[in-house]
């Protein structure tokens, strides 16, 4: 057992001047359509990479785990196709208040609702620039996903990514 824990630290060690992006770890924003939020992307190998995404919305939280693949464009130093897939889960509060009328005397009701926890699976393609001698990284990516709630609904996401990178 000491011997794999030796030789995975080895590998980890050594493999860090080998990453496709020219960073190791990002962390910034993604901008744009239903899954916006705080992104964390970290290379696993020269080529692979794995990127968690936490949403925000009213009343609703989701987080995304996404494997991606990395490939260099010949002639565009620093910039790179990606393509991956993965899943997320999402938490949806259904709560809310109004006001209503009943014999000439006025109401006013909170309803806390139900909470919906919805499964679904992500795939993703996009593009990334890393700016060279400064520490960001910029893509653009287009996300379709599926979710498993009272059936499916498909939804088509895209966005701006910008992360800070090291």
């Amino acid at each position: 057992m000491k011997k794999v824990k030796t030789i995975l630290f080895a590998m980890v060690l050594f493999t860090g001047n080998l990453f496709a992006q020219d960073y190791g770890t990002g962390i910034g924003l993604r901008l744009g359509g239903l899954s916006s939020g705080i992104s964390v992307k970290g290379f696993v190998n020269s080529t692979s990479a794995l990127e968690g995404i936490a949403s925000f919305g009213r009343h609703s939280f989701i987080a995304t785990g996404l494997y991606e693949k990395h490939f260099a464009i010949p002639g565009a130093t620093g910039l790179n196709m990606y393509v991956g897939a993965g899943g997320h889960i999402g938490f949806f509060g259904y709560r809310g208040s109004y006001f209503y009328k009943k014999k000439n005397e006025y109401y006013y009701v909170y309803d806390e609702g139900r909470t919906a926890v919805v499964p679904g699976v992500d795939l993703i393609i996009g593009l990334e620039y890393k700016i060279k001698d400064v520490p960001l990284a910029i893509g653009v990516d287009i996300k379709p996903f599926i979710d498993f709630f009272d059936g499916s609904g498909f939804y088509f996401d895209g966005a701006l990514n910008i992360r800070y990178v090291f």
